[in-house]
């Protein structure tokens, strides 16, 4: 990307008065001021603080990650902040306000004044990862009794503070929800028309406690760019946009990524995680994987007759158990990939997908059997190598077999956890690696054993 715009904001920083820098920043967008922010100097910071007022930089302050926002914290007065938090959309304040130390938690919500400090401990109250954490409560709402001219009224008076005004809410007066409006049915409605007249009545809401996964397969499902929030009564209390379901589909995501690494955590805090927090993070699983290995050479020992009589089978391990696990890998990647999307509706959906995984597997396992057939007889002939065509049976056949059965176990391992109610994302990579060295081994053993030992 070209960053021109962060060394263009900076000169003006640099070289204009207050009112040219005031003037000319805010002809950028936030987030090419937010870039720049990070790429001034702290001095050069200070003078933009005393240009801008915090409610002026807090749409600036929005686009920048959680962590960096602290950072420049640490620069500011007190009040300075507080200005900027209240001036945040509500969802944003609450996500800041929870990076805050209790103790600074308190204290900025005192300096708060009463409307935005209710309004974010309220926040406060939903469960992590949940619709009630990510909504905001900043929204258009109009009564189901009103006429088209006073919910324009309404809707126009609200507008300053709401966080998108593309829908607009019908409540009826014990604050239910019972309609929707677009803007634009809105400013086409005639004159003297009522809004329960003109509202859609089928609504599609979510209530605090869903998961922010499931919320964003709704976003998916429906296009939808917000989604009312509601109570267990039905009642109005806030709203999702389209922007928070893309900061949680990258948040979830990495999480998945993160666990078919083997990761306990995705987070990194590159400035304060010591190298003994990292591996706290990833020592569990490499430990239970250590374990699990052991299942590896227990198969060794158990063909250490078949390696002392046969030993140029050996040279041929590292690639069958690579080839195994890299197509075991892919297959539980698009596995998960399809169970997050709930691709799987019913057991024929799974069918066919195990059966599309065999076939791709079985494929490739002939393709590369075929190719490693003639490359494996010629390497081993010009080696002088006496058993060359038995090894190369062995070797062609075993690459055949091991692919079609890792890129089965790729995808059903995944399925079985995920009907178990545990997140598929767990049937993790290095898991499904070290189950399909142990099959491609007893694979390879097994084969060398019955083509080449049993014959001599």
């Amino acid at each position: 990307m070209d960053n021109e715009f962060v060394k263009e904001i900076i000169e003006l920083i640099n070289t204009k008065t207050k009112e040219e820098i005031y003037k000319q920043v805010l002809e950028y967008h936030p987030y090419e001021v937010s870039e720049a922010l990070l790429e001034m100097t702290v001095e050069e910071r200070i003078k933009f603080y005393r240009v801008f007022k915090g409610n002026d930089i807090s749409e600036i302050i929005s686009y920048l990650e959680i962590d960096d926002a602290l950072r420049l914290f640490e620069e500011m007065k007190p009040r300075y902040i507080v200005n900027i938090i209240q001036d945040l959309d509500t969802d944003d304040a609450v996500d800041v306000m929870l990076a805050f130390k209790e103790e600074d938690r308190a204290g900025y919500l005192k300096m708060m004044d009463e409307e935005h400090r209710e309004n974010i401990s309220s926040l406060f109250q939903h469960k992590e990862d949940t619709a009630g954490s990510i909504m905001t409560t900043e929204y258009i709402e109009i009564s189901i009794k009103d006429s088209v001219e006073s919910g324009m009224k309404k809707l126009l008076k609200q507008a300053v503070d709401a966080e998108t005004i593309n829908t607009i809410y019908v409540t009826d007066t014990k604050n239910t929800l019972v309609g929707t409006l677009s803007l634009r049915e809105m400013i086409l409605a005639r004159k003297g028309q009522f809004i329960k007249d003109i509202m859609n009545t089928r609504i599609i809401s979510v209530p605090t406690s869903l998961d922010q996964e499931d919320v964003a397969v709704i976003f998916k499902d429906y296009d939808f760019t917000s989604l009312p929030v509601v109570d267990n009564l039905n009642r109005m209390i806030g709203i999702i946009t389209i922007d928070d379901i893309i900061d949680v589909i990258e948040d979830e995501a990495n999480e998945d990524y993160s666990r078919l690494a083997a990761i306990s955590d995705v987070e990194i805090d590159t400035d304060n995680e010591t190298i003994w927090m990292s591996v706290k993070k990833r020592l569990p699983w490499l430990l239970v994987l250590m374990i699990l290995s052991f299942f590896t050479s227990t198969i060794i020992a158990q063909f250490e007759s078949t390696l002392a009589i046969v030993p140029t089978i050996a040279l041929f391990m590292p690639m069958i158990l690579g080839m195994a696990g890299n197509t075991g890998t892919q297959s539980l990647a698009v596995t998960v990939r399809g169970l997050n999307s709930d691709e799987f509706e019913d057991r024929a959906d799974i069918r066919k997908h195990l059966i599309r995984e065999v076939g791709t597997g079985l494929l490739n396992g002939l393709i590369i059997g075929a190719i490693l057939f003639f490359v494996t007889y010629g390497f081993l002939l010009l080696n002088g190598s006496s058993e060359a065509f038995k090894i190369t049976q062995v070797v062609s056949l075993s690459i055949i077999v091991s692919l079609t059965v890792s890129t089965l176990s790729g995808a059903l391992i995944p399925i079985i956890i995920n009907s178990l109610k545990i997140d598929p994302a767990v049937a993790s990579g290095p898991f499904v690696t070290m189950i399909v060295d142990i099959l491609a081994l007893s694979v390879y053993f097994s084969l060398a054993t019955i083509l080449i030992i049993n014959t001599l």
